[in-house]
């Protein structure tokens, strides 16, 4: 913070963008010429909200504005290069740059809460010049203080976590009280500071890379200290992790941080595993499923340099880095890089501006990468690796097809896919049965009258979870209690159609000496869950995971020697045109669960449509074909990665309100492309959403096509600002998506 001793009371004029749905900034008074960066607190309306200085001037003359209210950070709680990231970011998913910036700050820095180190700890030591016979003696009818003394003694300073941590406690002891009676009997003494971090590795061996696996390392360690982007095209198992940990590795020994990118909370604890053995303890994790305190220690020590790798899911890519080094996106592919709600941005793409920005080099990663990034492969754009075998003796898994059409299904599971699960069970081996459908059974319904149980808050039917004898819907939330009988003519009630729990059930009297886990977001719904479920498939004492998505990616597990996959045909004739792509990818990533030991693994694939083109490229586990497909098609439709979309989108409780707003967008939109090159860029009509109706509000959407991107963004620029100062854009709740991966 600068300021002169000339300067009088308001003599600066400060630029604050503040967190509400308005694209512009607002003007106050400040007393101090604040740097960009710095949180303030700020009077908005009738709220108080907490902003973030973007720019300043010399007060000009004759504007009444409102002073600002508190300066709440002495240094910026942003960098300047983050702060280009949000710049460019708000610019380029045209988004209010006050969202933007409230995304890019952990939860606990949106309130006025000061910019202070969260790492202190209270820290403890043996009294100086005690003696320990005397101690002993002290002690000698207090074990459970004795205990924690006896950890103490063993360091010079310790912090609670760390006495907690040793102790190997659940937690339920209370050390606040033991560590008080220590501290009232003078046997140990108290400080406040940051507690020490060894970050050496923990006696890890060294990893050994394979010829390709070290060239790959050789050619993208060269690059550290500029930007370039690479792409890692690796088969399953081929050891794209190995390649990510020995790069930050040489990007730590030259003084760098490493920011890993995940897309899902459930591969944390297995890659967290691994990085820290190579690494040690300055592996620090980022995601939601940690607490909001948790998350602001892990910015902070990224911030100040204490953290050397940090992994974390989609919003991790904001993470403050004071030696940024180089960037990884790990299954680039995967959807959940994309956020689908409020600032709609994508991680793997910011990480390739970030990337550039910070002048490092970033690494996309995948077995399936997505088209948009084997076109920037085959543009120049990045620089393409592949791995094509796996590591060791591990081969690629046999695929097989089974023709439902020709055989019976004993709830929802062919004879030919029990008998092969009955040979793993025999075999001491464990089996993956992958089903993307939560619950019991998809669809309650009444045979004699058609009754069928919907949601009335969306376009949906409910799911009945027999465990807890509910309809759910898995689209807003919803959950009443099942009922047994139709309610317009008493008559029983079936249930159609397969879920986990009702594959978990079968397997259960099919196997009844097997041990079985169903792996999905109704079963494991803590960190905690997760970490111990994981730890016990690893160890071999699960016989058979009945699963969802969340088990199809990134997991390691040497004893899966059969992937059953039972219902794979919903993805085959969706209107998404990127269902295909998204299947193919979901089917290879799941399949390459299985065979990743000595033991070949087996891949069963369950469906009524085996000559499908797309199942039989999965079948003969050809890539290539896969997307020169797909390429062609895309090509000439003009859809992406040949093609930019932009997707404006209209909710309200009224039926009609959002089309009715849409239609308005569109002759807006229309009326300024008639200056320019309407060929550039089309904009399609208003339509309903896939699914109209969810959580009791209306959808509508307006879909904009362009060939060329910045025809469309010049558009979208001045079309937004005219949309969101229009009365009518009050009545309904609307946003604008850029490059879409989800058209529902």
């Amino acid at each position: 913070m600068n300021s002169t001793d000339t300067d009088t009371v308001s003599d600066y004029q400060v630029q604050v963008a503040v967190p509400v749905p308005v694209r512009q900034t607002f003007d106050y008074l400040c007393d101090q010429c604040l740097v960009p960066g710095i949180r303030v607190l700020v009077p908005f309306g009738q709220r108080k909200l907490v902003g973030m200085v973007i720019s300043n001037q010399k007060k000009p003359q004759g504007r009444e504005l409102k002073q600002v209210e508190a300066v709440l950070d002495s240094h910026p709680s942003i960098d300047p290069a983050l702060l280009n990231l949000v710049r460019w970011a708000s610019g380029y998913y045209h988004h209010p740059i006050g969202e933007v910036l409230n995304a890019a700050l952990p939860s606990l820095l949106r309130r006025s809460r000061r910019l202070e180190n969260p790492l202190l700890e209270d820290q403890y030591r043996v009294h100086p010049g005690l003696n320990g016979s005397g101690a002993q003696a002290v002690l000698r009818r207090a074990p459970q203080q004795q205990a924690v003394f006896a950890l103490i003694s063993k360091s010079e300073w310790i912090s609670l976590s760390g006495i907690k941590s040793q102790s190997g406690s659940s937690g339920n002891r209370d050390f606040n009280r033991l560590l008080s009676g220590l501290l009232d009997k003078h046997l140990i003494e108290k400080r406040t500071g940051v507690p020490g971090l060894d970050r050496g590795p923990r006696n890890a061996p060294d990893l050994r890379l394979t010829e390709g696996q070290q060239e790959i390392v050789n050619r993208i360690s060269r690059c550290l200290g500029t930007f370039s982007s690479h792409l890692l095209h690796g088969v399953t198992g081929s050891g794209k992790t190995e390649v990510y940990i020995q790069l930050a590795k040489n990007c730590i020994e030259r003084g760098g941080q490493a920011l890993v990118l995940i897309p899902e909370i459930a591969l944390t604890p297995q890659l967290a595993q691994r990085f820290t053995d190579h690494l040690g303890n300055g592996v620090c994790l980022f995601h939601s499923g940690m607490t909001a305190l948790h998350r602001y220690r892990t910015w902070w020590k990224a911030r100040r340099g204490v953290a050397t790798v940090i992994l974390g899911t989609r919003s991790a890519i904001f993470t403050p880095l004071k030696h940024p080094g180089i960037i990884i996106v790990d299954e680039e592919h995967d959807r959940s890089f994309k956020q689908n709600d409020g600032f709609r941005y994508h991680a793997r793409d910011l990480a390739i501006k970030r990337a550039s920005l910070e002048k490092v080099p970033v690494l996309l990663g995948s077995a399936t990468p997505s088209l948009e990034s084997i076109k920037n492969a085959e543009s120049g754009v990045h620089r393409i690796y592949k791995l094509q075998t796996r590591i060791g003796p591990a081969q690629l898994p046999r695929i097989e097809l089974l023709d439902l059409k020709r055989l019976p299904r004993f709830e929802g599971l062919s004879p030919p896919l029990l008998e092969a699960v009955s040979e793993v069970l025999e075999n001491r081996q464990q089996a993956i049965l992958f089903i993307n459908r939560r619950g019991f059974a998809p669809v309650a319904q009444c045979h004699h009258c058609a009754w069928q149980a919907r949601c009335d808050r969306c376009d949906a039917f409910l799911t009945y979870h027999r465990k807890s004898n509910t309809f759910r819907c898995h689209h807003c939330g919803k959950i009443t209690g099942a009922r047994s009988q139709c309610p317009n003519c008493s008559k029983d009630i079936s249930h159609v159609g397969v879920g986990t729990q009702r594959i978990e059930n079968i397997l259960r009297r099919q196997f009844p000496r097997a041990n079985i886990c169903r792996f999905d977001r109704d079963e494991i719904s803590t960190q905690r869950k997760l970490e111990k479920t994981l730890e016990e498939i690893t160890r071999g004492r699960i016989d058979i995971i009945v699963g969802t998505q969340l088990i199809s990616k990134g997991h390691d597990f040497p004893g899966i020697a059969l992937v059953g996959i039972v219902d794979p045909d919903r993805g085959l004739y969706s209107t998404d045109f990127r269902a295909p792509e998204y299947l193919f990818q979901q089917l290879t990533q799941v399949a390459g669960r299985a065979g990743r030991s000595s033991s070949p693994g087996r891949v069963i694939i369950q469906t009524s449509h085996p000559e499908n083109p797309y199942l039989q490229m999965i079948l003969n586990q050809d890539i290539d074909q896969f997307y020169t497909h797909c390429t062609r098609e895309r090509r000439q439709t003009g859809l992406p990665p040949y093609g930019f979309l932009a997707l404006w989108r209209a909710e309200s409780k009224n039926e009609f309100a959002g089309q009715r707003f849409l239609q308005y967008v569109r002759r807006l939109g229309m009326h300024l492309l008639s200056g320019s090159d309407p060929g550039r860029v089309r904009i399609m009509d208003p339509v309903s959403s896939p699914m109209e109706k969810l959580a009791g509000q209306y959808r509508a959407q307006l879909l904009v096509r362009s060939e060329d991107r910045k025809s469309l963004h010049r558009l979208l620029a001045r079309w937004v600002r005219q949309v969101e100062t229009a009365p009518r854009s009050r009545r309904v709740r609307w946003s604008i998506d850029l490059d879409p991966v989800d058209l529902f």
